[in-house]
């Protein structure tokens, strides 16, 4: 009797465990979303995140969608994903993206956008092209010396020699501006090389790991190699913070300006913990802006900014009267001695509009080359999109 016990309670166990691992296999699948935009959307992105919160990408403009045939662009993205905008024009002073366009998790979808930036959503095919399958790629950052023109990065698989790219001197990388230069190559490369000028100077053959890395070249040819950002190496700093008395569960939300690199995953953060009369977080020394918000990121002060490498005090008194200091205030939060803090506001370009909604979700635009929050009123959750302010 034991052992039919015990067996049928090790079917019943395993059948309970079933759609754990069914959903766990389908969160790592990867989906393409296919869009076709208005002339002069140039270099368009992909922006993406679930109803939760949870954004597919560390950073706006999100990923730089791949050219098709017949003017379609496409990108993989995480079965997860519910929402989107597609963004152009970023490295101008015009920049265009869609509002957030609502799609069904786990579905290849085609989105056509108008010249009033206006999306149809398909789940067919609206052209007879192929898509090419999804080859999961690692990001290359490279510093290179001022007089180059123009920076590649040639990578193939060593001893077999697969090449990553058709033809020398490879994939063109795109000046940020940080002063690095970026691209992606496949994760199965373990051989690099970045070469300038049309590939009339470049390093010597480098191996890789197939990860995120970063390689600053010399005058001399010469190289370093990091698998870790130079730029955001700092050690962790302490952020308190106190806020009203009404801002139940306060999360601070943190990120890097320009470039728009998050801290936390998904809005609204990460949760602060009180201890004594403040609430505490270490959060990375790399970043310079930061969010104090409460009620599940309900209620929010605007973007301060922030000295990057200094723990922070922070006394909010209401969502548009926050103050930032490098030396814990004296007196009364509430009563803030001007003179011995610092008052933050907003940066500018100005924030963002405010979202229209869209069924049960209200989604906000990117405005001015920055993302809006999205809100989603079902679940009374709100996703911080990317770096300007949250509603």
């Amino acid at each position: 009797m034991k052992k039919k016990f015990a067996l049928l309670l090790s079917i019943m166990l395993c059948l309970f465990c079933l759609p754990s691992a069914a959903f766990a296999a389908e969160a790592d699948e990867m989906v393409p979303v296919v869009v076709k935009t208005p002339d002069g959307w140039d270099a368009p992105c992909l922006w993406a995140w679930a109803d939760d919160g949870t954004n597919a990408f560390a950073a706006w403009p999100g990923e730089e969608l791949e050219p098709l045939e017949g003017g379609w662009y496409y990108a993989y993205v995480p079965s997860f994903v519910q929402n989107v905008i597609v963004n152009a024009n970023n490295d101008t002073d015009a920049p265009v993206q869609t509002e957030g366009i609502v799609v069904e998790a786990g579905k290849e979808v085609w989105l056509t956008i108008g010249e009033d930036a206006a999306a149809e959503v398909a789940y067919e095919s609206q052209a007879r092209i192929e898509i090419p399958e999804y080859v999961e790629k690692f990001v290359v950052h490279a510093y290179v010396p001022l007089d180059w023109k123009t920076a590649n990065l040639w990578a193939w698989s060593a001893p077999d020699g697969t090449n990553a790219f058709d033809a020398w001197p490879g994939l063109a990388l795109k000046e940020g501006g940080d002063g690095w230069f970026t691209g992606k190559a496949p994760v199965w490369v373990n051989s690099i090389i970045v070469n300038g000028n049309e590939g009339t100077v470049q390093t010597e053959d480098v191996s890789v790991e197939g990860k995120e890395l970063w390689i600053t070249v010399y005058e001399d040819l010469s190289y370093d190699l990091a698998y870790e950002d130079p730029n955001k190496t700092a050690e962790d700093i302490t952020v308190r913070a106190q806020v009203p008395a009404d801002w139940a569960g306060p999360c601070l939300w943190a990120w890097s300006a320009p470039d728009g690199t998050n801290a936390f995953a998904s809005w609204p953060g990460e949760a602060l913990t009180q201890d004594g009369d403040w609430y505490t977080i270490q959060a990375p020394g790399w970043i310079n802006s930061v969010i104090i918000n409460g009620n599940e990121g309900s209620v929010q002060t605007s973007d301060l900014s922030v000295e990057p490498g200094k723990d922070i005090w922070v006394v909010v008194n209401g969502p548009d009267d926050a103050v930032v200091s490098y030396e814990e205030p004296a007196g009364e939060p509430a009563q803030a001695d001007p003179t011995e803090t610092e008052p933050v506001t907003s940066e500018e370009p100005a924030p963002a509009a405010e979202p229209e909604p869209a069924g049960n979700n209200n989604t906000g635009l990117i405005v001015g080359g920055v993302a809006a929050a999205v809100v989603v009123v079902g679940g009374g959750a709100a996703l911080a999109v990317s770096k300007k302010k949250k509603k």
